[in-house]
Order: structure tokens, then sequence, then C-alpha cells
């Protein structure tokens, strides 16, 4: 089975929903009997965020099937974070087999909501240019159709999430 390495548009970590609600479960830990959860600096916070994309996408591939009726699968799911949040924000990279890809963009290339975002996604404005076309976007040009695609859906899951559980992992203690 053929996979294609894709980058999920998720809205990253940085001042967003995904870090409200790792603060949150944070929080929710620091009972006294939590103690070492009260300290941030004893979080994990590298396993902690690989917990949480696995979860997001595990209800976000349910998220698509109830919506749109098509199965994908994430494989091999990890995080990029850029080295300074001033120009990009992290994502996510995973492993979809290439045929779900080809199905999710046959079924979202129909759906007006998706073709709205996208025309405006692509649209350049004052002191931006759009390195692609509506036209090239949705001929699949370098295969970014199933990027926006997902960055459509993500906008859309991110809206109605609703719990779903993940790890907050503490360091490793030194051994003296």
């Amino acid at each position: 089975m053929t996979t294609e390495k894709i980058t999920i548009n998720f809205g990253g970590f940085y001042e967003s929903i995904h870090d409200s609600r790792i603060d949150n479960m944070i929080e929710a830990y620091g009972g006294d009997e939590y103690l070492e959860y009260n300290d941030w600096e004893n979080i994990d916070f590298k396993k902690t965020f690989k917990s949480y994309i696995e979860a997001y996408c595990s209800d976000l591939s349910s998220f698509i099937k109830s919506e749109y009726n098509v199965h994908i699968n994430f494989n091999d799911i990890e995080l990029d974070s850029p080295k300074y949040y001033n120009y990009s924000t992290d994502t996510i990279l995973a492993q979809i087999p290439e045929k779900q890809i080809i199905t999710l963009n046959k079924v979202m290339s129909k759906n007006i909501d998706f073709l709205e975002f996208l025309k405006e996604r692509v649209k350049s404005g004052s002191g931006y240019i759009s390195f692609y076309t509506y036209e090239t976007a949705l001929a699949n040009k370098n295969n970014i159709l199933v990027v926006y695609i997902l960055e459509f859906i993500c906008d859309k899951f991110n809206e109605i999430m609703d719990y779903f559980e993940f790890e907050v992992f503490l360091k490793e203690k030194a051994v003296a």
C-alpha cells in the first residue's frame, strides 16, 4: 500500500486552543496528590504534545468519517515545530494511504464550503502572492489539495471538538 507524507495545519500549539487544552489538563492534575504537576518545569512537553497530536488525529479521523463519509488512517504521526513562532506554527506530519487521499480529494472537490475556503486561501493580496492559484490547487499541483482540505476540515473540527483523552507526561527524574 502506497502512502503519502502530508502536512496537517491544525492550528499549532502557540497561543491556540490546543495550547489551552494542554494547560487546562496540567492544571487539572494540580491537586495535592499531583504536586509534581504544579511545577511546569516537571512537564515533558515533547511527550505530552506527541500524545495530544495522536489523540487529535484519532478524533479527526472519526470526524472525517462522520462528516464526509471518508475513512482516513493517519500513520507515523509526528509534530513539526518551527524554530521561531513569528514565521509559522506547529504542524502535524503524517502518512496517509494514497487511495484514501484520492477519495478525500474527490469528495471535497465537490464540497461548496471547501471550494469557497480554497478560493479565499489561495487569493493573493497586498504584500502577499500565493504560490498556488485556485485552479492549480484544485488540479492538485504538487499534491497540495489534501493540505488545503485537511486545513479546512481541521478548522471545522477545532470549532466543535469536544474533550478527548491524551496524557500529560512528567520529565524523568535524574537518578543520583
